[in-house]
């Protein structure tokens, strides 16, 4: 009986450890991919190309900060990506875990391009949420993808 219970545990927890993050689509917004492909737990587009998806976790080392993790994603976009920040605040997500979120913006090809990600940190754990896209298809959707955004979970 001992065996059991403590197999039924174990199972239970391997369960809830593979279980990764996940979010609210917007409206309009169809699963683009498998979970797990290209490191997405849950990604969507809409019809006219915008993404939004939210990444598997990463491990956060015990002193890793969302201060730590919000400045090595704004310095990853900016210094390799080229993207030029635009907007910047503090949220909190609809489960209640406080984070960034960031907006940036960038040139490809003549057309402009808008990249939204919010940051949660949770002990031990990174969750990154994030969409984008041609800004004129992003701008419409500005609300719903920050709610979208801040669904994460």
């Amino acid at each position: 009986m001992k065996r059991i219970l403590t197999a039924t545990i174990l199972a239970v927890l391997a369960a809830a450890a593979g279980c990764g993050p996940t979010m609210d689509l917007p409206d309009g917004f169809v699963r683009a991919h498998k979970p797990g492909l290209f490191g997405y737990a849950l990604r969507g587009v809409s019809a006219d190309g915008v993404v939004a998806g939210v990444r598997d976790r990463y491990e956060n080392p015990a002193n890793g900060t969302l201060s730590f993790w919000a400045t090595a994603i704004r310095n990853e976009l900016i210094r390799s990506r080229g993207y030029v920040p635009v907007a910047d605040e503090a949220v909190k997500s609809d489960a209640g875990v406080c984070g960034r979120l960031m907006t940036f913006g960038t040139e490809r090809s003549g057309a402009a391009f808008t990249y939204v990600v919010a940051v949660y940190v949770t002990g031990r754990q990174v969750h990154v949420a994030e969409a984008g896209g041609r800004a004129e298809a992003v701008q419409p959707r500005a609300a719903s993808l920050k709610t979208a955004l801040l669904s994460v979970r």
